[in-house]
């Protein structure tokens, strides 16, 4: 709990609650046909309405913006952006298009320099070692698969893979299932991760490959 207490999606959602809203679920899944394709950093509820809240520890990009409509439009909620400010003018205008609340929380620093410096330790050390056991996986993959890593490399959400592939949601959703039961990316692992899984898998085994 007190690992929870330091991150971003506490200072976050603290200050939700300060604006009257009630948290309700912090990383809440996200799934299609039974499938975790992403998850949502806090879902949070106001005046009868429920937000899919997409938490910034920096500045709301356009990618940020992207993943709080789509997350919220697969679970039927509102969507909600909160972060330290603004990455560029693009960012506001793609919220505003998308109908995407944006929330901007003042620069808060709620841990130790020693309690920062140990949880990221942490997570580095955890992040390597779960990235090296999956680039293992090079040998085993087919021009199929590769060509699957490709659509997620290169796009910002589910929605825009799927679109990329020439596929639905759902298959797209399906797509990432097999590739996660093969070994290749993380199980029930966010969007952003599997993005990043995907680019590191796609530069190692083409460098092998050549």
């Amino acid at each position: 709990m007190k690992r929870a207490l330091r991150s971003s999606e506490a200072l976050a959602a603290s200050y939700l609650e300060l604006q009257g809203f009630k948290v309700v679920e912090v990383h809440k899944k996200v799934v299609i046909g039974g499938v975790e394709v992403s998850d949502v950093d806090i879902v949070a509820e106001k005046d009868g309405s429920l937000y899919a809240v997409e938490v910034k520890a920096g500045n709301v990009d356009v990618e940020a913006v992207r993943q709080a409509y789509v997350n919220a439009k697969l679970l039927g909620m509102r969507p909600l952006v909160v972060g330290r400010g603004l990455a560029d003018e693009r960012a506001s205008a793609v919220a505003e298009q998308l109908g995407v609340e944006l929330n901007i929380f003042p620069d808060v620093i709620a841990v130790s320099v020693n309690e920062l410096r140990d949880a990221v330790y942490e997570a580095v050390y955890s992040a390597m070692s779960e990235i090296f056991y999956h680039l293992s996986s090079c040998d085993n993959l087919s021009a199929e698969d590769m060509e699957q890593l490709k659509f997620i490399a290169h796009s910002s959400s589910l929605l825009d893979a799927a679109e990329r592939a020439g596929v639905s949601e759902r298959e797209m959703a399906q797509m990432i299932a097999r590739l996660s039961e093969k070994g290749v990316l993380p199980k029930g692992s966010s969007w952003r991760v599997a993005v990043l899984m995907s680019r590191a898998l796609l530069s190692s085994c083409s460098c092998k490959r050549a």
